[in-house]
């Protein structure tokens, strides 16, 4: 028999439930990345991160500090810390959350693995999270107490509970109210090690440590149907100058224009967007669109054993440093491909590669165009 799934091995399911639910069992049925040394006990993992993290203690306050000092520090003073991002310093734990995020069928980077380590009188102060939460209980024993919020149907952005800052986008979403969980019945669910809770998005939750406690929380938060629209339409709208133009003078001198530019819109909308825009935030392959050369990249061939050459891809970061975002091997064969692409300066698709270089298969093309795209030497541009 095949091997069952990652959610299926965390809930029993083999897919996300539409309620609370939870898992008792050995912590030995669970997949190896939660069963490895840097988290039998809370010291170990706390001094191998290197990521962001906060502190607080949630049942005295709901407030929460960033902080750079050493977690296992905080720790020992008796804080709750929330270690915001263990996936890079757990072993196959990056490759776990893109084969979940393929089992859920949501985009990359939807899922993100998080840490909580509490002593053994504190917790997490009242809130719900607008993402979906499966909460691993490694070490220790811990209460959650659980109920849904019913004022905002999927909330969007980001937590909220009693005495948290309102962000801005949550103003629109409560018009008939903030939620409150006051008067709210709560159910109690006992974690051990080996137990495994799932919280829909917008779940009232708090919890309470019995005993010095780790946990493990994987968080889901794909892009909603408001993000695809918006991640497509500004990238569309700027491909078009008219879209471009700087609005002086009065608004009404603009408003005929507006309201043909909003028809056009409108009927591309109506016409085919709609799977296009899905399509585009889900990493579209990149036969579907045009592709156009990262300013500062370089392709750099060297000579390396035949029949193959060694490819090296070098761009510009955030600090305009230049990375070397590749470096391996290729087939020598796809070296006037490279060439072709150290010349072009505009746009182009896989097609057009294509008719230059017919002596080339499309598929081994295709295969090149999706490690450029990925070494940050192509950038994929919205489908027109």
């Amino acid at each position: 028999m095949p091997e069952p799934g990652l959610l299926q091995q965390l809930l029993g399911e083999a897919r996300l439930p539409s309620a609370v639910r939870v898992e008792h069992g050995p912590l030995s049925r669970l997949p190896r990345l939660f069963r490895q040394p840097l988290l039998q006990q809370p010291d170990r993992l706390a001094d191998a991160y290197r990521g962001p993290l906060s502190f607080g203690r949630g049942l005295r306050s709901p407030q929460t500090f960033d902080s750079r000092a050493n977690a296992g520090a905080l720790l020992q003073l008796g804080l709750t810390v929330f270690l915001q991002d263990v996936a890079p310093t757990l072993p196959g734990a990056l490759e776990f959350l893109r084969q979940l995020e393929r089992e859920l069928g949501a985009a990359a980077g939807s899922a993100r693995l998080s840490a909580f380590a509490s002593a053994g009188d504190d917790g997490v102060s009242c809130h719900y999270d607008a993402e979906e939460v499966i909460s691993i209980q490694l070490l220790g024993r811990k209460t959650f107490h659980v109920a849904p919020m019913t004022e905002i149907e999927q909330p969007c952005g980001a937590q909220f509970g009693p005495e948290m800052v309102a962000v801005e986008n949550l103003y629109e979403q409560a018009r008939d109210g903030f939620p409150d969980p006051a008067g709210v019945a709560f159910q109690a669910h006992e974690m051990q090690p080996g137990s495994v809770l799932y919280l829909p998005r917008g779940t009232w939750h708090r919890t309470e440590a019995l005993e010095p406690s780790l946990s493990l929380s994987i968080v889901l938060r794909p892009p909603v149907l408001a993000d695809a629209l918006l991640g497509w339409l500004q990238p569309w709208l700027l491909g078009d100058a008219r879209w471009r133009k700087p609005l002086y003078g009065a608004a009404d001198a603009h408003s005929r224009e507006l309201q043909s530019l909003l028809g056009e819109l409108a009927t591309r909308l109506k016409q085919n967007a709609g799977s296009t825009i899905l399509d585009w935030n889900a990493a579209p392959p990149v036969d579907s669109g045009s592709l156009l050369r990262v300013p500062g990249a370089r392709l750099r061939l060297t000579p390396a054993a035949r029949p193959r050459v060694r490819l090296e891809v070098s761009a510009l970061d955030r600090d305009w440093r230049s990375r070397v975002t590749f470096d391996s091997e290729i087939p020598e064969a796809l070296v006037p491909a490279i060439e072709w692409l150290q010349q072009r300066k505009t746009a182009f698709d896989l097609q057009t590669l294509g008719r230059h270089l017919p002596h080339i298969a499309p598929a081994d093309l295709r295969q090149l165009l999706e490690l450029l795209v990925k070494a940050n030497g192509l950038r994929q541009l919205v489908p027109r």
